[in-house]
């Protein structure tokens, strides 16, 4: 992606999309007269060695250590230059190459003068971090989901506002900071000059920030280039482990979070298993259990009425279950078994009709009855219907994406439709549920996730499955992918359809993607379950999805060119 067409993406997002920022970082640099001074050993000026090493072991660092260049982590800085006022000369940029460049070249602007008042630089961004803060909750952002908001300070000696009453406006700007983001601030003070300079109030900043519950550090460079540059890199450092424990899943807002004990359960055997009689557990209407078949009503839901319609069996006849005792596969959540309807009569016990996929959870604690287990998976499920249904319909539409031959059409999505099975002991009343669907022909393959991955970005994945377009050549893939962006704009930003997996079915006229098991990320409104990471995972989409035709041909804004 071209640096400027990289740098105009990233600026976009930090203006009309705020809340996918995960870091904002302030740098103030002393610009008072003394920093003119040519004292740091391989610069024309302490004003150069402070923007120098800023550049290079802080900016460059930083980005140098990003595993792909090309994903957008949509971070900001402000810079405010400090004389006897505060002058903001980059506000909320996007942190990447272009600031590094300008920062490069700012010294040579720069003009160092006269005094430098701390408090009114302090002041400044306090307004603005309380003014973003604040527009981020509400607009919906929980705690947990804030960017970090960190604070570079650099100077080369004591300020000119240094009486006790500016000490104690300093300590309260710091502490009421540290208050309102709980704890989301760290304050990074930084020396520059001689040992007899004093940096006392450095040091007390980074002390008062700490004392409160921020985090924080004082070093002393001295006017050596070394140490200026082993600070930095110091910084760098604990600002990327901070910015990944945001992105992790302990920051992820939870209904419940709890310690989780897996079931103790083998996996079924793979290979030649054809004809080989796998253990299995039976369950027969009448005889010991009352079954029931149940399939979620979403528009009874949204309209909240009771969402669960009784079925019945899929299969005529049928009377029972069989699901195999071994799980063929595991998520994250959830087993998956194979599953029969079976038929109980008096010439003994067959199945009937297609294997099918059961799923319950892997934890050994949930309940596992429709409502408090498999409800949030139905939910999800069937919302992704819908807007697959809406997309297929767009996709159809849309002059760019329509084939030039009547041989071939754009796949379809379709997720499949699921029911729950409730089995009930009639002597002990205890209940259980089983989420049914049915089995998925051909490869099963993941297509993204709720965490970032994006097959064919994070693997160099070669997908050979193709259609001639009015626009060009397209990977059948590519409307995968283009989906979940799909619905990050038709849902106004308010969420996303991710983990996407299941196979491409070619056994029509016409090939189409038969899905399961979908996780919806949401930025606020409705929750989406166990899997639903919120803004995190809105965030890691956005950051490594890819646009392509598809995305262009449907006149989606870019979010990232392949």
């Amino acid at each position: 992606i071209p640096m400027m067409e990289h740098h105009t993406e990233l600026k976009r997002i930090l203006n009309e999309e705020p809340y996918l920022c995960t870091g904002h970082t302030f740098v103030i640099i002393d610009q008072s007269g003394s920093m003119r001074n040519s004292d740091v050993d391989g610069f024309k000026s302490r004003s150069h060695a402070a923007y120098g090493t800023l550049s290079l072991e802080f900016i460059a660092q930083q980005l140098s250590q990003r595993p792909n260049q090309n994903d957008l982590f949509a971070e900001s800085v402000t810079v405010i230059e400090m004389k006897e006022e505060p002058t903001a000369i980059f506000e909320r940029i996007p942190f990447d190459w272009i600031l590094f460049n300008r920062l490069l070249k700012r010294p040579n602007i720069a003009r160092p003068s006269y005094g430098g008042n701390y408090n009114e630089s302090l002041t400044l961004v306090k307004e603005m971090i309380l003014e973003e803060y604040n527009n981020l909750l509400e607009d919906g952002a929980e705690q947990e989901e804030l960017p970090n908001f960190s604070l570079v300070f650099l100077s080369d000696g004591k300020p000119s506002d240094c009486n006790p009453g500016h000490a104690r406006e300093r300590t309260e700007i710091l502490k009421s900071l540290v208050d309102s983001l709980k704890g989301r601030f760290s304050c990074y003070a930084m020396g520059i000059g001689a040992p007899e300079t004093e940096f006392e109030v450095l040091q007390s900043m980074v002390d008062t920030v700490k004392v409160n519950g921020g985090s924080g550090q004082f070093v002393h460079a001295g006017t050596s280039t070394v140490k200026l540059s082993q600070t930095f890199s110091q910084i760098s450092s604990t600002m990327t482990s901070n910015r990944t424990t945001l992105l992790g899943e302990e920051n992820i807002p939870t209904v419940n979070k709890g310690p989780k004990v897996q079931k103790d359960f083998t996996m079924r055997e793979t290979g030649k298993t054809v004809g080989k009689k796998m253990p299995s557990d039976k369950f027969i209407v009448g005889k010991g259990y009352t079954i029931n078949r149940f399939r979620f009503d979403i528009a009874a839901f949204e309209n909240k009425r009771e969402p669960w319609r009784w079925a019945d069996f899929a299969n005529y006849g049928a009377n029972g279950l069989e699901i195999e005792s071994k799980p063929f596969g595991k998520g994250s959540e959830r087993l998956a078994y194979r599953f029969h309807e079976i038929k109980q009569d008096v010439h003994g016990c067959k199945r009937v009709g297609k294997t099918m996929v059961a799923k319950n959870s892997v934890h050994l604690i949930e309940r596992e009855t429709k409502e408090a287990f498999h409800q949030d998976f139905c939910l999800v499920q069937a919302t992704a219907y819908n807007l697959a249904e809406k997309y297929n319909t767009v996709v159809r539409t849309s002059p760019l994406l329509k084939s030039t031959t009547e041989e071939a059409k754009p796949p379809e999505l379709r997720f499949l439709l699921c029911h729950v099975y409730t089995i009930t002991n009639d002597e002990t009343k205890e209940e259980k549920g089983y989420l049914v669907e049915k089995m998925l022909p051909g490869k099963f393959t993941k297509y993204n996730s709720n965490n970032g991955y994006v097959k064919g970005v994070s693997n160099g994945d070669n997908n050979t499955h193709t259609i001639e377009l009015a626009s060009g050549r397209v990977k059948l893939e590519e409307f995968i992918q283009s989906f979940s962006h799909w619905v990050y704009e038709h849902t106004a930003h308010k969420m996303i359809v991710c983990d996407l997996q299941g196979v491409l079915n070619k056994e029509g006229r016409f090939p189409e993607y038969l899905l399961t098991d979908p996780a919806i990320c949401t930025r606020k409104g409705q929750r989406y379950g166990k899997t639903d990471m919120r803004l995190n995972g809105i965030r890691k989409f956005c950051m490594t999805h890819r646009c392509g035709p598809v995305c262009q041909g449907l006149g989606l804004p870019p979010m990232n060119k392949c």
